[in-house]
């Protein structure tokens, strides 16, 4: 009865059809059967076009990607076809296997085919017996649980230049996206494709709207009997270089959305219901609140429900169905301490609601960020929601699903998610998330190197001060770190660079969590620091790693395309080096500067009678480089970065050679022999 009952769901989806052929595994299902009427099939052609690029790819190429979506009567039927060639041995494991995600919950697959074309001739390899489901909850370890099934196929016997096609439906979507989903397609890879098709159909008389990146091909929009339809077609894709390193709102690829056209307050719209004022809280948390509400300063009202709920409710996310976007009431995150962004979200509101204070869900794409702006208005393009907060003329932009943050409600930089949507009446356009005011965030290092009594050992003490977002990142690094740990691992650092050495004081932590300051400090006893490099000279590598992680070059630095770079903040690494009596350095003092726009960079060397300072900082100043300054903002990072490691070399004393000492003392004996003094 209960599989009777699951073809009964899939016929009214319209994810199978009578004729079809189910497949059970456990709970999930999945079925066989010929491709949807809506489709149009596109052929294979025999061979590669001469003129296409890819002719000669020797790793991989794509015949065929086709996406094909029919949302008439809110059918939600998305048809896919993969015709691919593995053209090295090294991508038969690639090939041989193929991977089909689905929510169970709302959606159904259905299987056409799997073929393999060798020699000209198409074999049909589709094995249902031997399709797998399973739960692959590829989110969970982001404390995520979204409910989705993977089918997985497994083909044998594929070898090098065949063809494999593999073609499949997708039936239905989550319900509570009803008319706000959009549909995306990439028309390039990184790898040569011949041909590349997205064709979505609507309800006579839509009017689609669309947007392409990075020369994708305009919509051809059809109006048919039946349906309006959008098609985008590519025919030899090149394949795309991917440099790395991009800002949030920059992805290298031909890409091209259409969607319904509306306006950003049809998502208003949409949205505001999943937000319905609350009037009843429990007890524990009425008396929290009521406590709050005596703290005069309205932005310590702020800080206080912004940190209960951060510290408070962990984040976890069962987002299966309308979960996805729809809150769970602010009473049950509560009592149960942990949910997902909305949860969090609802809650934070309804708290900063009772405390007076203005606040509205806002809804924001950590993907993509500002790159919203051009976007076809739709509720599916956000991928997260913070909080929108104001006090008077301060706005502050706040995210309850970060851990461990100190400082001052308006200090919270958000600003790499761009752009966020308030969910609030009257809101028809993306508001720019700029920070409220000016605020101190970076890190300074001081290193101090003392020479001990015997003059080969040397003390060496290191203080770290986080300040800002870098007291953040520290703080969720250190809170649960065992002490015995973190003393190995730091230890085991500085030993990796200087050599035996002993711990004389373990890594002591203070965090002043309201001025969101974490101060770490560290004793050691180096045993032989020194390199020697002769008789008479030593030698000491020293490395300003507090700069190294801000600085970090990206993968591909012949690039037209931009860079990302550190938020702005400033870091700082002072070397303090005394050095034993007698020595001499054998360097000068030295000034380095480098910048470009999005930094300033110097390092100075300071020599005076037995101390040695280098003294590097770093400014950053923006969070991005534009192509046309990519190539001298790379050169000089690069020439920056080079500059953070030294080697410092000293003359030492003569008077302690070991060679010399010897031959005096040779010399003194002959002197007391040769004058008799010696019975």
């Amino acid at each position: 009865m209960r599989n009777f009952i699951w073809v009964l769901a899939l016929l009214a989806a319209g994810g199978a059809r009578a004729g079809d052929a189910e497949f059970r595994r456990g709970e999930y299902g999945f079925s066989v059967g010929a491709e949807p009427a809506f489709v149009v099939r596109h052929d294979v052609p025999a061979k590669w076009d001469p003129d296409a690029p890819g002719v000669t790819d020797g790793r991989w190429r794509y015949w065929l990607y086709d996406n094909q979506v029919d949302r008439r009567d809110d059918r939600a039927q998305r048809y896919t076809e993969h015709v691919y060639e593995p053209t090295s041995a090294s991508m038969l494991g690639e090939a041989g296997r193929f991977q089909v995600s689905f929510n169970p919950e709302y959606q159904q697959l259905r299987i056409h085919r799997v073929e393999v074309r060798r020699d000209g001739n198409w074999q049909d390899r589709l094995l249902p017996e031997k399709i797998s489901l399973a739960r692959r909850e590829s989110d969970f370890e982001q404390d995520l649980a979204n409910g989705e099934v993977t089918a997985l196929i497994v083909l044998e016997d594929i070898r090098v230049n065949d063809l494999v096609r593999i073609g499949y439906t997708v039936s239905g979507s989550n319900p509570i996206l009803t008319g706000q989903m959009a549909d995306w397609g990439r028309m390039g890879w990184g790898s040569p494709v011949l041909d590349v098709h997205l064709r979505v159909l609507a309800d006579p008389g839509t009017r689609f709207a669309t947007h392409v990146e990075n020369d994708a091909p305009a919509a051809v929009i059809t109006r048919l009997p039946g349906a309006t339809e959008a098609r985008f077609h590519v025919h030899g894709s090149a394949p795309v270089v991917d440099d790395g390193g991009y800002p949030v709102w920059y992805q290298p690829y031909p890409l091209v959305q259409v969607a319904v056209d509306q306006r950003w307050s049809d998502v208003v719209a949409w949205a505001l219901p999943l937000y319905p004022a609350v009037t009843e809280l429990p007890a524990q948390l009425e008396a929290r609140v009521a406590e709050w509400s005596r703290l005069e300063d309205p932005f310590e009202r702020v800080r206080a429900a912004l940190r209960a709920v951060q510290d408070e409710v962990r984040y976890f996310g069962a987002e299966m169905g309308e979960n996805t976007h729809r809150p769970n009431p602010p009473a049950l995150t509560w009592s149960r301490r942990y949910g997902d962004c909305k949860d969090k979200v609802y809650l934070l509101v309804t708290l900063l609601d009772r405390l007076g204070v203005d606040a509205v869900p806002a809804l924001v794409s950590t993907d993509r960020g500002r790159a919203l702006l051009e976007f076809v208005p739709s509720a599916s393009v956000f991928n997260h929601v913070i909080v929108r907060a104001r006090v008077g003329d301060s706005v502050m932009w706040l995210d309850p699903t970060i851990s461990q943050q100190g400082g001052d409600p308006r200090d919270s930089d958000l600003g790499s998610y761009g752009v966020a949507l308030p969910v609030e009446t009257g809101a028809d356009a993306l508001e720019a998330i700029e920070p409220t005011r000016e605020f101190d965030s970076g890190v300074r290092v001081v290193e101090h190197y003392r020479p001990e009594d015997d003059g080969g050992s040397m003390t060496f003490e290191v203080s770290t001060v986080y300040r800002g977002r870098s007291a953040d990142d520290a703080r969720r690094r250190l809170v649960d770190a065992r002490p015995q740990e973190l003393s190995r691992r730091y230890a085991d650092y500085y030993q990796r660079r200087l050599g035996e050495l002993s711990v004389l004081r373990s890594p002591h932590i203070e965090d002043d969590r309201r001025g969101n300051v974490v101060t770490v400090t560290e004793l050691y006893r180096l045993a032989s620091p020194f390199e020697s490099e002769g008789a008479q000279q030593r030698a000491i590598d020293v490395f300003a790693q507090a700069l190294d992680g801000a600085m970090a070059l990206p993968s591909g630095l012949d690039r037209t395309t931009p860079v990302a770079f550190s938020r702005p903040a400033r870091f700082e690494h002072q070397i303090n080096l005394e050095t034993p009596a007698g020595w001499t350095p054998l360097f000068h003092g030295e000034s380095v500067a480098h910048a470009s726009p999005a930094f300033k960079y110097k390092r100075d060397i300071r020599i005076e009678t037995g101390h040695v300072q280098v003294e590097s900082t770093l400014e950053a100043r923006k969070p991005e480089v534009m192509p046309e300054s990519v190539g001298p903002h790379l050169r000089e990072l690069g020439d920056a970065h080079d500059s953070l490691s030294a080697r410092l070399r000293f003359r030492v004393s003569s008077g302690i050679g070991t060679d010399e000492r010897n031959a005096r003392l040779k010399a003194l004996l002959r002197d007391v022999m040769d004058n008799g003094d010696v019975e």
